[in-house]
């Protein structure tokens, strides 16, 4: 049903609800705005109020709350007024004279970035069950502060979500680094998304992973869709760039991928059929359409699904149909945001010589919202108004079956902080009807000051899982004070739900009780195969290691796999933060004769990695060698004890059957000793007939021997020549880490094994501008006449032959798996440190050549680059994939995670080029190139015979939008898009 169209408003981006059933619109008039590094935006935005006089369900009456407004994106009532993300600002308006009209405005934070686009600011202010208001980071930071608080130190952040209370307006960093989309589901767990990750679960926040300085994990987030290549979409209109007016074509389905989600939202209305509760909406503008998944519990989090395959939940065959935002409304039904524009991307991501071509305005005096019900929904058109309830009937309405009236109840009820609710939520909390009554109540009494231990003690006993969960939350800050509330905790240790016994392992490091650490290895001993599972329990056993060794070992754990994994991140613990001695003691308790070998090799790596991190190494000896023939009396049994384990781990990792798990800890172990000893096996790991995976294990492993043989082995002629550009990828990066390995490489560029061009222009600038005067003058030396000269006047010199071509998309495939795949993903395969290219296709053949040809004209937001220098003198780069407060996760250019201690970091500093080589030229012929073109164009859903005419139609397409002008070109008015 069509709730509001054009021109009652005009560009809305997001909408709120107020208690009164009235619907704030937010109008992002500006959209899309200036090119980055240009002038701002003009202030163009307005915040809407629309009310629906005659109650028939379509909004009639429109009021302008607030105008002038910078790129608004995101709103959320609160105490009468709203917050409005409008960067750089958080603002609050508020209507104090009851004419609709804010008379009161003002910055309750300010400092977010508003430099980049406006595609990828913070937005989505959004009450959580906690009565934090959550925000997304955009995929940008800040340097954020409170003008009211202007004691308070900013708060300086990369790409990161972020919270605040609205009482204190204290703000603070959290998981996740959502884009545009934020929700959180019946219990409180919140959910974001990005362009080509549709759901993501926010798993831990930053806090945790804060209170162990040796605690090497950086990630909060889970995707629980699939992503990139693998997010599939089903599409009915043609999209942007293969619009087609060929009569065979016309409206036919083909696939896609996620490009552009946003607005995740779980719904929890009561208006759509009983089997879409619970159910998670995404939309995609650029495709035009939003999809349902349907979603499952995987351990601690989840994984989802399209609620069907082939066919979309809403699809639309109008290509100006732009859905980008989702919500609840208080009748129950499924609110969509439809901005409706001809073009929703902005011109910053189209080249240059395209952005004449289209129409980034038409539309933008357009808009539409639509409600979505069931069939045979009877529409209640009483008038609302939960402001004029009482806290009797505020606290009877946490049972209500519609989550906005659950929500809308909780924050009115917080808002007013009357003492007289606490009983009457207390008796919620205690004999709710519903388990999702019960928590809101024990969220609210928090809210309002009221909850005691007592409470919490009682919902930690709750028949639901769910109930426990959050009451768990809700302990922690009580969980040092109070027996009653410890010993329950204690209890849930051997809860049978997964989330309840996450939540106890992260409540647990907030008490010194020794209790815990029992608690914390029977967690261990069941959930230790879980990643999540170890990063919350280490989170919590903080200096204590020690005494969680000692828990941990008493009793056998559920498997050989969570035995490994446990006391692999054990080890590095003990070797990064314990002294020798203890260091040596766990040696020698692990490398115990009678133990089985499983887990051994992987348990002494965790050591190694520890001292390695610590800078422990003597010379050309490896930290863990460096202790094993120190002085310390225990060393010599130590030593003697992991030589059987090593000999071991050599017929391990040669051994084809063995589990691959298994081998590679195995390989890994050998990286930690010397040349000497490992160099042969390690070095017949290399052959081509290996796993790929075995190899760029050896290459690594080879590279830690910190021995000049082993790192020349590695660009031997006849071996450099055979190995695969992943594995190629491998050798460059790991001998780019210091500089005995760049002068080992440097004179394999030298003597010609490896060509100049193999390093790419990042690599290259990076030699010639390094520390050492040594190294920069043999680089300077080696690539003066290997400078390409300026980049775009390549693309102008090539665009023309190259786009002329006929490309063959068969022979494309072959190319893109040589000199992309390493590192880029489409259509399910390849690698991850650059952005995943199956939603390329999309793109005009220009497009891809100049991003193929000029990488350094567009870095993707989340794929820059960044070097990375630690104590032990070693580099990295790579993209920084995640961070936390004790670590960050850089992933190079071998697809490779290096996981960096942040008290082993010595500089950061963010690279000027891509990552990405940018003389593809080079190594590819004209042809080459159209074939990439061509495959990477290629439309899975197309006949090939029908995409010959692809590049044409879409000419056609740009030049009927350009000169026909949108009414005619397909812009359809509101009742035709229904």
């Amino acid at each position: 049903e069509l709730a509001a169209a054009e021109p009652l408003v005009r560009s809305p981006a997001a909408i709120a609800f107020d208690e009164r059933g009235r619907l704030y619109v937010v109008e992002n008039r500006g959209y899309p705005g200036p090119l980055e590094g240009s002038a701002q935006s003009a202030p163009l935005g307005v915040i809407a109020l629309l009310e629906d006089s005659n109650g028939d369900g379509r909004f009639d009456k429109r009021t302008d709350f607030a105008g002038n407004l910078r790129d608004p994106n995101g709103i959320m009532p609160w105490d009468g007024g709203v917050f409005v993300s409008s960067a750089q600002d958080l603002l609050y308006l508020k209507d104090t004279t009851g004419d609709g009209i804010a008379d009161e405005r003002r910055a309750v934070l300010t400092g977010f970035d508003a430099t980049r686009t406006a595609q990828i600011r913070f937005s989505h202010p959004t009450l959580g069950i906690d009565n934090w208001v959550y925000l997304t980071s955009g995929l940008t930071g800040g340097s954020v502060t409170a003008p009211d608080h202007p004691d308070r130190p900013p708060v300086k952040f990369g790409p990161s979500d972020s919270r605040f209370n609205p009482f204190t307006l204290a703000f603070e960093l959290t998981g996740g680094q959502s884009q545009y989309g934020l929700t959180f589901d019946d219990h409180g767990r919140r959910f974001g998304c990005s362009n080509r990750h549709p759901i993501m679960h926010i798993v831990l926040e930053p806090r945790y992973l804060k209170r162990n300085s040796h605690l090497a994990f950086s990630g909060t987030v889970q995707n629980v869709s699939t992503v990139g290549a693998q997010a599939v979409v089903w599409p009915i209109s043609a999209d942007m760039t293969t619009a087609s007016f060929h009569p065979s074509l016309m409206s036919t389905p083909h696939a896609g991928t996620f490009t552009a989600a946003s607005g995740v939202h779980i719904h929890r209305g009561d208006a759509l059929p009983e089997d879409h509760g619970e159910s998670i909406f995404i939309c995609e503008s650029a495709q035009n359409l939003v999809q349902r998944q349907v979603r499952a519990s995987n351990g601690v989090t989840f994984t989802s699904r399209p609620a069907r395959n082939g066919r979309e939940f809403l699809a639309s065959r109008d290509q100006w149909f732009r859905p980008v935002f989702a919500a609840n409304g208080p009748d129950g039904a499924l609110y969509i945001v439809d901005m409706y524009r001809n073009i929703i991307d902005h011109p910053q991501y189209v080249p240059e010589a395209s952005r004449a071509l289209l129409d980034f305005e038409a539309g933008k005096e357009r808009g539409r919202i639509y409600r979505i019900v069931a069939r045979n929904w009877k529409a209640d058109r009483q008038p609302i108004d939960l402001g004029q309830m009482g806290a009797g009937e505020l606290s009877r309405t946490l049972e209500h079956p519609n989550a906005w009236w659950r929500e809308t109840a909780q924050r009115l009820l917080v808002e007013r902080r009357d003492p007289r609710a606490i009983p009457l939520l207390r008796t919620v909390a205690e004999e709710g009807r519903s388990e999702v009554a019960r928590i809101h109540a024990l969220w609210t009494l928090g809210g309002l000051g009221g909850l005691e231990a007592a409470d919490i003690a009682k919902a930690l006993r709750d028949q639901h899982a769910a109930v426990r969960e959050n009451a768990v939350r809700l302990a922690e800050e009580r969980v040092g004070a109070s027996q009653d509330v410890l010993s329950q905790l204690l209890r849930l240790a051997d809860d049978p739900d997964d989330r309840v016994r996450l939540r106890v392992a992260l409540a647990l490091g907030e008490t010194e009780d020794p209790r815990s650490m029992n608690a914390l290895a029977s967690i261990a001993r069941r959930d230790g195969g879980q990643p999540w599972m170890r990063a919350a329990i280490f989170s919590s056993v903080g200096e204590r290691s020690n005494e969680f060794l000692r828990a941990f070992v008493a009793s056998p754990p559920s498997s050989l796999t969570v035995k490994a994994a446990i006391m692999q991140d054990l080890g590095q613990l003990f070797g990064a933060g314990q002294t020798p001695e203890r260091c040596l003691d766990l040696i020698l308790q692990i490398a115990e004769p009678a133990a089985e070998f499983g887990w051994q090799p992987a348990a002494l790596s965790g050591i190694a990695q520890g001292l390695r991190a610590r800078g422990r190494g003597r010379e050309s000896r490896s930290a863990f060698m460096t202790l094993l023939f120190s002085d310390a009396p225990k060393a010599r049994s130590a030593r003697h004890r992991v030589e059987t384990v090593l000999s071991r781990s050599s017929a391990m990792a040669l051994d084809e059957k063995a589990p691959e798990d298994q081998r590679l800890a195995a390989i890994g172990l050998l990286g930690h000793t010397d040349f000497s000893s490992a160099g042969k096996t390690l070095e017949s790991l290399l052959a081509p007939g290996r796993p790929s995976e075995v190899q760029v294990a050896a290459v690594r492993a080879l590279s830690q021997l910190a021995d000049p043989v082993a790192s020349a082995s590695l660009v031997k002629p006849d071996r450099w020549r055979a190995f695969t550009p992943q594995v190629r990828e491998a050798v460059l990066s790991v001998l780019l880490t210091d500089e005995q390995q760049t002068q080992i490489l440097l004179e394999a560029l030298e003597k010609g094994p490896v060509a100049a061009t193999a390093l790419g222009p990042s690599r290259r600038s990076r030699l010639m501008n390094h520390q050492s005067a040594a190294i920069q003058k043999r680089a300077r030396a080696l690539f003066a006449a290997g400078d390409s000269g300026n980049r775009m006047q390549v693309y102008e010199r090539l665009r023309g032959t190259v786009l002329s071509r006929t490309g063959n998309s068969t022979s494309g495939r072959q190319v893109f798996a040589s000199h992309c795949a390493p590192c880029h993903s489409f259509d399910g395969a390849g690698g991850r440190l650059g952005p995943d290219l199956s939603g390329i296709r999309n793109q005009p053949a220009d497009a891809i050549l100049l991003h193929a040809l000029v990488p350094d004209y567009e870095i993707t937001p989340g794929y820059e680059a960044y070097l990375v220098e630690t104590r032990d003198g070693r580099a990295f780069s790579g993209r920084l994939e995640s961070e936390a407060p004790n670590s960050l996760t850089l992933r190079d250019a071998s697809s490779q995670h290096h996981v960096i201690l942040r008290s082993q970091v010595v500089s950061m500093s963010a690279l000027t080029g891509s990552l990405m080589p940018n003389e593809l030229e080079r190594a590819m012929s004209e042809q080459d190139l159209a074939d990439l073109i061509a495959y990477l164009k290629t439309d899975p859903g197309l006949p090939p015979r029908a995409f010959l005419g692809l590049k044409w139609r879409a000419h056609v397409a740009t030049l009927l939008r350009r000169f026909i002008g949108p009414h005619r070109s397909g812009a359809a008015s509101p009742e035709a898009a229904r």
